[in-house]
């Protein structure tokens, strides 16, 4: 019989999600938009339960390290009681936050893809393929990933679920974590339903995507200049600068806060600066919005 954690994690913390919904209900439309197919209460009790597995498992993990370590009491005690709770908020954190996450990559992908899926579509619809068929064309397409994922929920609703086109279509609208993609899956829809030429109206919104993505990229370049500025001024000149002091204070000799200046100079070369530049990458990486 095998283990189903879903339904443990659900019995054993449920009634938490129960007790305290609308806590929790900050994450539902993330849980939704990110295509995780589990509801949101059982979302949050996997949390629960995978932070009390971490809570349990961490304390063995030291134990057994601890046998192939001679660790003084103190710090065995440290590790063995921090390290649990240190663990479990970890986990507890991870799982909570990835809907968020997910949600928002997927937001990110299907924004910069949609002004060239559009043209896409646009040529696809002028061909007079059927707008079922045109969304099945789209899984095709490796260069849109975020995009055939939506379009492989359109594709099912219809074939799978049995909706008409522009029923399934407003249903993944619904669910989309974009605004803009949501907005055009509308406008197919409501196009679709009055007849109108799918075409054109896609060919309208290609056009106006495009040139809006065109304005976001001149955007994002000019601040990107603004970070490679301030990162010139705190990660480079502003380094050289101190060092080039506590060399001079090297010579003379003496302390700042417990620590000699060479240690200091350790310090800062080998932790402080990796760490500002490790931080500052993660910053670009986290604001760049994939252009």
């Amino acid at each position: 019989m095998n283990f189903d954690y879903k339904r443990t994690a659900t019995a054993l913390f449920g009634w938490v999600f129960d007790r305290y919904e609308k806590s929790f209900q900050y994450l539902a439309p993330y849980i939704k938009s990110s295509n995780i197919n589990v509801n949101l209460r059982t979302w949050i009790s996997m949390c629960f339960f995978f932070s009390l597995i971490a809570l349990i498992v961490t304390p063995l993990i030291i134990l057994v390290l601890s046998m192939f370590l001679t660790l003084p009491l103190d710090l065995f005690i440290y590790l063995l009681f921090f390290s649990s709770i240190a663990s479990s908020l970890i986990i507890f954190t991870i799982l909570y936050i990835y809907p968020i996450e997910k949600s928002n990559a997927l937001k990110r992908g299907i924004e910069l893809e949609l002004p060239f899926a559009l043209s896409h579509m646009s040529a696809i619809a002028s061909a007079g393929v059927p707008p079922e068929h045109m969304f099945e064309l789209l899984i095709g397409f490796e260069e849109y990933p975020a995009i055939s994922q939506q379009a492989s929920l359109i594709v099912r609703n219809i074939k799978e679920f049995g909706m008409s086109s522009v029923k399934a279509i407003e249903n993944v609208a619904e669910r989309t974590p974009s605004a803009d993609f949501t907005q055009i899956l509308q406008g197919i829809a409501s196009t679709i339903e009055k007849g109108g030429n799918l075409s054109k109206y896609l060919n309208q919104m290609a056009e106006k995507a495009l040139f809006e993505y065109k304005i976001k990229r001149e955007e994002y370049l000019k601040t990107l200049s603004l970070y490679a500025d301030i990162y010139t001024a705190l990660l480079v000149a502003a380094p050289l600068m101190l060092l080039a002091v506590l060399a001079i204070l090297n010579i003379i000799g003496g302390e700042v806060l417990g620590f000699t200046i060479q240690d200091l100079i350790m310090i800062i070369t080998l932790v402080v600066l990796p760490l500002m530049n490790t931080g500052f990458l993660a910053f670009i990486h986290m604001t760049h919005p994939g252009m």
